[in-house]
Formats: structure tokens, C-alpha cells, sequence
């Protein structure tokens, strides 16, 4: 079994043992509520099966009924989420109230305080849920200034003095990020006026989206009007790869922007961009070619980085950091962590990258890790916000 369906099993496992914790909890605390107790029940059972259904049936259903599910599976994760941790702090500070009575009407509670609780859960997770809503809808701008070139001495002094680089990852077009939302970043980064753009990867969220052909065309007129002066340029991410590589890269050749899948271009001379094909390859029988290895493939038509222009490798997932200090790479810019998204599995994400988020250096390179600029799974962020990110790679002593 490959790696990303045993990652979907145990999340589901753990999805399933939250929601009958949650079932659990809400059964017995309405016990006496007649009827309602069972609609309660019947719902949150109903909400807690969108999700897996429109993940496992996405490849049968009919598209529209397919959103409506996977809309429905994923509006729910969300207050699923705080809904489970209120429950288990609730739990927490009855059975102490048991012990040291914190209230001065101890458990057992009665049936019209116990229908309190339960709508006071239910409002305070939905709460929550609408804040992260407006936070995932806001994008920030965020700027870094880079130094380069002491290390290279004055073969440098060729380059230009600055290169304005605008970074977008994990835009998910699909079910809650389309040509509105696009609009907004495309606005954004016209505003800022970068020399390149590079879309780090996960682009697009599904296969829904890009069958989906008036949606998928007022994506790409929103892009085509991208017009960098040393253009726009993306690299697969795992979520490009689900929603089919080919059927990708036809909806990128409806637009400006250029994919790279393994290849290395010098844009006016300027710079050497490399980009990584995404890690997913390597899960379908496909393999990932080195950085080095690009560089020399494609030496004859674009020279390989000698120190006097700087190097950049896109390479979505931030794993093996270690592989563009080896090489000599200037930047790396990713995406792929979310920063986590949601609280708490930020703090799990935090354990499973080097560096999960932000600026990093590793002896003369530089490292980028977006938390992207849209949202997969709930339109909701509770950790940090969507970001469009302005790094001016400035050349040491101009």
C-alpha cells in the first residue's frame, strides 16, 4: 500500500474515533430529549459521513453530486474539530466538578443544563469555525529582502542588482477557491509588480475542478492575465498530480504560466530556475530526477549555474533540504505545510518538517516554506493566514 493511502486510512481512523466520541457524548447527554435527541444524533451522523464518502465514491459520482457531498464533508471537519476538543475540555472540567465541586450544582446536571451545554458546544465550535472562515479569505502580503553573492565572489557583479520574486503555493482551485478568489491574488500580485512568479505547487485541488470547463476557464482567463517580466512558472504538487498530471499541465498551457517538471530554465539570463517534479511521482512508478542531474540534462541549452547569476528550485514538498545546499542553490521555495491550518494539527505538522514554515537558511542557501495562499479540506484557517509572498533577491554590494 503506498504511503499517501495509508496516511488517508489513519486519518480516517482517527476522523472515526473523534465522531463517536462526539456520538457518544451527545447521545448520552441528551438522554430524556425524546425525539430530538435522535435527530441530533441522526445529523451529526450524516455530516460525519460526507467526508469519507465523497473521498472514497469521488471517482462514480456524478460531478454535482459529488461537490454537494464533498461541500457538505468538508464544511463539517472544521466544527467537528473544536466541536470534539470543547466536548473533551467539557469532560475534563465535569468529572473535577464530581471531586472538588467547581459549580455549585454538581454532576449529575439536569436535562434543561445539559441541553445548554450541547448548544453552547455547538455555537462556540461554529464560532470559531466562521472566524478561521474570514481569516482563510483574507490573504496577507508578506516580505522577505535576500542577500546573495558574498559567497561568489565578483562573478556576481553581471547579475542584476534585484529580482523581484512572487511566490503563490497551495492555491487549491476546486470546490471553495475559484476565478473570484484568483482575481484577488492575481490583483494582489499586480500591485506588488514582481519580476517572476512562481506557483509552487497544488495549483489545483481535484479532478472536479478541471472538469469542470466553465470553471476551469475563468481560472485560466484570470491568469492569462499574468505578464511578468520574466514570466510565471509552476511546479506539480501531490494535489495537481490526484487531479490528473496530464489534464494539469493542458489547463496550465491555457495560460502564461510554464510547468516545469524536472527542467531548468534561464529566464533573460538573469537566473537559473529549477523545477522539481513533485515527490508524488515516485508513489506511481514514476522516479525524480536529481537537481544536479536537471542541470546537467538541460547544460547544453542553458549553461549550468557557475555563481554568477542565482539559482532557484521550486520544489513543492519541503523535504531533503539538504539537497539544494548540495547543489549550491541561492533559494528554495515550497509550499505543501499549510503551517497546519488548523489548530492542533499545526503542532503536528511542526514535527514532521525541518522547518515547516517561513524564512530558513542552510549555510549559503535560502529556504522559503509558504503556508500557501488557499485551503484544503474546511474553507477555514485558525493558524496563520493565506499569504502571497515578496522575496527581493538583492545581489551583495548593489
Amino acid at each position: 500500500m503506498h504511503s499517501s493511502a495509508l496516511f488517508f486510512w489513519a486519518v480516517l481512523a482517527v476522523y472515526a474515533a473523534m465522531n463517536a466520541y462526539i456520538l457518544a457524548r451527545l447521545f448520552q447527554t441528551l438522554s430524556g430529549c425524546g425525539i430530538f435527541r435522535g435527530m441530533a444524533c441522526v445529523a451529526l451522523c450524516f455530516f460525519a459521513l460526507c467526508f469519507p464518502l465523497g473521498r472514497l465514491l469521488a471517482s462514480i459520482l456524478p460531478d454535482g453530486l459529488y461537490r454537494l457531498i464533498a461541500v457538505l464533508g468538508y464544511l463539517y471537519i472544521s466544527p467537528m474539530i473544536y466541536g470534539f476538543l470543547i466536548t473533551a475540555v467539557a469532560d475534563v472540567l465535569r468529572l473535577l466538578n464530581g471531586i472538588v465541586a467547581i459549580t455549585h450544582t454538581p454532576p449529575p446536571f439536569s436535562l434543561g443544563a445539559r441541553v445548554n451545554i450541547v448548544f453552547t458546544i455547538l455555537l462556540m465550535s461554529l464560532l470559531v469555525t466562521l472566524a478561521g472562515a474570514w481569516n482563510a479569505y483574507v490573504p496577507a502580503v508578506v516580505r522577505h529582502e535576500i542577500r546573495w553573492g558574498a559567497e561568489r565572489g565578483a562573478a556576481a557583479a553581471q547579475t542584476p542588482g534585484s529580482i523581484r520574486i512572487a511566490i503563490i503555493s497551495d492555491l487549491h482551485l476546486g470546490a471553495f477557491r475559484g476565478a473570484g478568489y484568483l482575481k484577488k491574488i492575481v490583483g494582489i500580485l499586480s500591485s506588488e509588480n514582481p519580476d517572476i512568479v512562481l506557483f509552487a505547487g497544488d495549483t489545483v485541488d481535484d479532478a472536479a475542478f478541471l472538469r469542470a470547463t466553465e470553471r476551469r476557464r475563468a481560472a485560466a482567463d484570470v491568469l492569462s492575465s499574468l505578464k511578468p517580466r520574466l514570466g510565471a512558472w509552476a511546479v506539480m504538487g501531490n494535489h495537481d498530480y490526484y487531479a490528473g498530471a496530464d489534464e494539469f499541465k493542458s489547463f496550465l498551457d491555457e495560460t502564461p504560466v510554464r510547468l516545469l517538471r524536472d527542467e531548468a530554465v534561464k529566464p533573460e539570463g538573469e537566473l537559473l530556475l529549477v523545477g522539481r517534479d513533485d515527490r508524488t511521482v515516485m508513489r506511481i512508478g514514476g522516479r525524480r530526477e536529481g537537481i544536479d542531474g536537471i542541470i546537467r540534462k538541460y547544460v547544453g541549452e542553458y549553461g549550468r549555474g557557475d555563481g554568477s547569476i542565482p539559482m532557484i528550485v521550486m520544489d513543492h514538498q519541503p523535504f531533503d533540504l539538504e539537497d539544494s545546499e548540495n547543489s549550491g542553490a541561492t533559494l528554495q521555495v515550497s509550499g505543501h505545510t499549510h503551517r497546519g491550518q488548523l489548530f492542533p494539527v499545526n503542532l503536528i505538522v511542526a514535527l514532521m518538517y525541518e522547518k515547516h514554515y517561513g524564512l530558513y537558511r542552510k549555510g549559503a542557501t535560502h529556504y522559503y516554506i509558504s503556508s500557501g495562499v488557499g485551503v484544503w479540506g474546511p474553507p477555514v484557517r485558525t493558524v496563520g493566514r493565506p499569504e502571497v509572498v515578496i522575496l527581493d533577491l538583492r545581489r551583495e554590494g548593489a
